[in-house]
This record gives C-alpha cells, sequence and structure tokens, in this order.
C-alpha cells in the first residue's frame, strides 16, 4: 500500500497538527507494517501560484498528450497512491495558501480526472480514501472551509469516494 502524505504543517516540528498527523500515520503504519508512506512537505517546495503563462504551456503539453513534463508529477503522484492524508492546520476558516498551490498543480484535465461526452468528470485516482488532519486553536464548528474544499475535488473530479476529517479544535482556550 502506497500512502502520500501531504505536509502542509507550515510550524515545521512546532505544528500541532504535524503530531497528529504523525500519530495517525504511526497507526496507519502499525495497521498495515507493508504500507510505504510518501511525504510531500509543502513548505520546503518551490511552488508558485499558477500564471498566465503556466496556464498557456501547461495547455500545449495537454493538447500534445504528453505528460511528462516535471510540471505533472504532483498530479502522476496523486494517482498512484493507495491512501492520501493532507495535514493542513485550519488558517483563516481553510488552510495554508500552499496547499490550494498544490491542488491546483494535481488537478490536470487528461490525467487526475477525465470528462465524458457529457462533460462529468471521472476521476483517475487510484485511492478511495483521503484523511485530512487539521487542529485549530479556535472553534471550527461546521466552518471548515478547506476540507470542504478537499473533500469536493476528491468526490467530484479525482474519485476518491471516502473523505474523512480529524480535527483538534479550541487548543488555545482555556476555562470554558
Amino acid at each position: 500500500m502506497k500512502v502520500l502524505f501531504v505536509n502542509a504543517c507550515m510550524r515545521g516540528e512546532k505544528s500541532r497538527t504535524l503530531v497528529l498527523c504523525k500519530a495517525y500515520l504511526q497507526k496507519l503504519q502499525e495497521a498495515h507494517p507493508e504500507a510505504v508512506i510518501e511525504e510531500v512537505n509543502l513548505d520546503s517546495m518551490e511552488i508558485e501560484p499558477q500564471t498566465g503563462a503556466f496556464i498557456a504551456r501547461r495547455d500545449g503539453f495537454l493538447k500534445a498528450g504528453d505528460f511528462s513534463d516535471g510540471m505533472f508529477d504532483l498530479a502522476k503522484q496523486l494517482i498512484g497512491a493507495d491512501h492520501v492524508v493532507i495535514g493542513a492546520p485550519y488558517w483563516d476558516l481553510s488552510f495554508p495558501a500552499k496547499l490550494k498551490m498544490y491542488l491546483e498543480r494535481c488537478s490536470v484535465d487528461k490525467l487526475t480526472f477525465i470528462y465524458d461526452d457529457h462533460g462529468i468528470p471521472h476521476g483517475q485516482c487510484r485511492a478511495d480514501s483521503l484523511t485530512y488532519i487539521t487542529t485549530a486553536g479556535g472553534f471550527i464548528g461546521d466552518m471548515n472551509f478547506g476540507f470542504d474544499y478537499v473533500k469536493g475535488l476528491c468526490q467530484m473530479l479525482y474519485g476518491i469516494s471516502d473523505v474523512t476529517c480529524i480535527k483538534a479544535e479550541m487548543l488555545d482556550v482555556y476555562g470554558v
């Protein structure tokens, strides 16, 4: 089993979200000793927002059906995973911007998903499950727009039907 861990914990080892992710991954490894965990650390990656020039270049490759360029490596990595874990702190009702840039790089027509003749997208990811892990100093409740976004991408574009959120909230609230 290949597990893809997308680490969007921008505070590194000081991140409470990363502590929770490591505990989850350890339990996963214990339950599946054969699992290989591959980490993508977004904080250490040079990933820029998609510009008009980038999209034009990408569209040229898409038109040619050529996915050999390195710009498609993240999407290929996502497609090949059996289970995906995303660790992202709860920032401004969502997640760090670098995770959005990563997800944009992974959302590639004719690679991560394909459209049928009726315009319906069909996901091409091998994984059937994704676990989204987040922590917050305050209350999240039902305002977890980051998770909602990831769940929508998974279910509408990537073909990952089982999307679960693990959250620890109110970590900085005392006396309640």
